[in-house]
């Protein structure tokens, strides 16, 4: 098995648990929260807008940029 096959198995994985508890959120179980309200909550704070906006541009500049 390749180090590519090793990878790209993580961000499958990753991404599939992201969706589960995008559901599971959805659904309404009680630990879970949507992306959306998690997202609501955090930009509350000036702290919290600082660390969202830090996530984007660092996904920005890691996963996007070319």
């Amino acid at each position: 098995m390749t180090a590519y096959l090793v990878i790209l198995g993580g961000f499958a994985g990753l991404l599939g648990a992201m969706l589960v508890v995008e559901l599971l959120g959805r659904a309404g179980r009680e630990p879970f929260r949507p992306a959306a309200r998690a997202l609501d909550v955090a930009l509350v704070s000036r702290t919290g807008r600082w660390v969202v906006c830090g996530i984007w541009l660092w996904i920005g500049f890691h996963f996007l940029a070319r």
